[in-house]
């Protein structure tokens, strides 16, 4: 399990290059990257994408560049541009009869008379030196993501327990109350007869009441939550077993289903929760009214919790 919450830094130093890599996220409902980078290394943003998005599935993402390449630059004077200006501004001196020396700096600052090469970064060897960069940033962010991701496993491991204690003891409390009911139903019913209580109207009174006991079984309603809570679990478990990234190639088809388990645990507590709700409509009683009242406060503090894991 890992949070969506995570910073990773690193860094890259060599007698060509120099290079920071930062990488903060937040939660968010999709995977959204912002990359700020040079504009020299612009056409590298795409492979950049792919690469956060093998680690990173869910999250507002913000990954910044900071580059500084300290090559001495190859500078190349265009001569037939220097010796056209030159000769224009003779020529203009000439006709203005103009004194003023010509200073070399008003030539050389006349458009591509001096040519800077610029450095060529689409290359093997510069990309991997990138890339290698921005892989340990990520190995950095993920180490604090599944940090905090891991106390969060911690906090619904216990809120499940909780919720299973409070729903056994609701289920165990079933028959004695179906029974009190009853009995209750019937003494009503016969005082409000009273002597007027026939075998004919008794037989009436079982079935209405049979009827309203039915309406406020809550048997269904366990099954349903006990179902959830297994598979929510199953997650947890899954990711106790641990899972290698995916390769590249895999990406597009598995994403959703294997690396990323925020969006169906939420799901699930979203249908623990309509459960809880209708336990909590159909079965009233004094003796468990706080069991259900912690049921629904656990569902809430999960689905609060769920909302910043990947």
């Amino acid at each position: 399990m890992k949070s969506m919450t995570g910073f990773g830094k690193s860094s890259y130093i060599d007698d060509n290059f120099e290079i920071q890599i930062e990488i903060k996220s937040v939660n968010n409902k999709s995977f959204d990257l912002k990359i700020l980078n040079y504009k020299e290394l612009y056409f590298l943003d795409n492979e950049i994408k792919e690469i956060v998005y093998n680690r990173i599935k869910r999250g507002k993402v913000e990954l910044r560049i900071i580059f500084r390449d300290k090559q001495i630059p190859e500078i190349e004077i265009d001569e037939n541009r220097l010796m056209a200006y030159f000769e224009m501004i003779l020529k203009i001196k000439d006709m203005l009869n103009i004194q003023e020396e010509i200073k070399l700096d008003t030539i050389l600052q006349e458009p591509e008379v001096v040519i800077i090469k610029k450095t060529d970064y689409d290359t093997d060897e510069f990309r991997e030196i990138l890339f290698n960069c921005i892989e340990e940033a990520l190995e950095k962010h993920q180490l604090m993501a599944q940090k905090e991701g891991m106390a969060m496993k911690s906090f619904f491991e216990e809120s499940f327990y909780t919720i299973e204690t409070c729903l056994s003891q609701i289920q165990d409390s079933i028959p004695l109350h179906r029974e009190n009911l009853r009995e209750n139903l019937e003494n009503t019913i016969k005082q409000l007869l009273n002597a007027d209580f026939t075998p004919e109207i008794e037989k009436r009174i079982l079935v209405e009441t049979g009827l309203y006991l039915d309406r406020c079984d809550i048997t269904e309603e366990i099954i349903r939550t006990e179902s959830h809570l297994e598979n929510i679990k199953g997650y947890l478990k899954r990711e106790s077993s641990g899972h290698s990234p995916l390769r590249r190639d895999e990406i597009n088809i598995y994403a959703h289903s294997i690396n990323e388990i925020g969006r169906p645990m939420n799901f699930i507590l979203q249908e623990m929760q309509r459960e809880i709700n209708t336990i909590s409509a159909k079965y009233t009683t004094t003796n468990t009214f706080m069991d259900v009242l912690r049921m629904k406060e656990e569902i809430e503090k999960c689905r609060e919790q769920i909302q910043n894991v990947e």
